[in-house]
């Protein structure tokens, strides 16, 4: 079951900047061996992105936009190669395909604006079957939420008219590596989709743009 927004966290820092939520972050997966999927610790990584309250300076170097794209995906941190830290921009009215995580953990944080969420089943046999929402979240800034394949698959729009901005977090970084598999809604066929390339990369904007979801 997807595990979305609040906790308390009265007996526990605030995590002041996001610097620290980064450094946060890498601190906790330096605890495991990054490697294997079983290894993380979903809900302290989803606690300190709760104890982060977002800032508009604190991550806005990161946030850049195309308005020829659905989103940005946009590069902040490797985690010595445990994972990949993103700041993804959504423009008004767009969203992603239907997709996996290649069996890596994804916990996402709105920074700004709202998202929504929709969760599909896996499909099923061969024959072509137009896939179905099975639920839909509505999540908006500062809420976490967190997905995995053994939840099934979903896709991320942005159904307003402004700009909408996620950080995500995927460990182990299987994705970026391997790709992912992308679904068409109408007959459930999937494609490979190479996820080896960001929009920008730690502020940069990279040369070779990257394809997206």
């Amino acid at each position: 079951m997807t595990t979305a927004a609040t906790s308390d966290n009265a007996t526990l820092q605030p995590v002041d900047t996001f610097d620290e939520l980064v450094e946060e972050i890498k601190h906790q997966l330096g605890l495991t061996s990054g490697i294997d999927s079983e290894d993380v610790d979903v809900e302290q990584l989803m606690d300190a992105m709760r104890r982060y309250t977002s800032d508009t300076s604190d991550w806005d170097k990161y946030a850049h936009t195309d308005l020829s794209r659905n989103y940005t995906r946009n590069g902040v941190d490797d985690m010595n190669y445990k994972a990949n830290l993103l700041v993804l921009v959504w423009n008004p009215g767009k969203g992603s395909l239907i997709h996996d995580h290649a069996d890596a953990h994804c916990i996402m944080k709105i920074l700004q604006g709202e998202l929504v969420e929709s969760i599909y089943k896996w499909p099923e046999g061969d024959k072509p079957r137009r896939m179905h929402v099975e639920r839909r979240e509505e999540y908006h800034e500062n809420d976490v939420t967190y997905m995995h394949d053994k939840i099934g698959l979903h896709r991320i729009s942005n159904e307003t008219q402004k700009p909408a901005v996620s950080l995500h977090l995927y460990t182990p970084p299987w994705a970026a590596k391997y790709g992912c598999l992308a679904f068409d809604e109408r007959t459930g066929k999937q494609i490979k989709v190479n996820l080896s390339n960001l929009y920008s990369d730690k502020g940069v904007i990279c040369s070779r743009r990257a394809d997206h979801i």
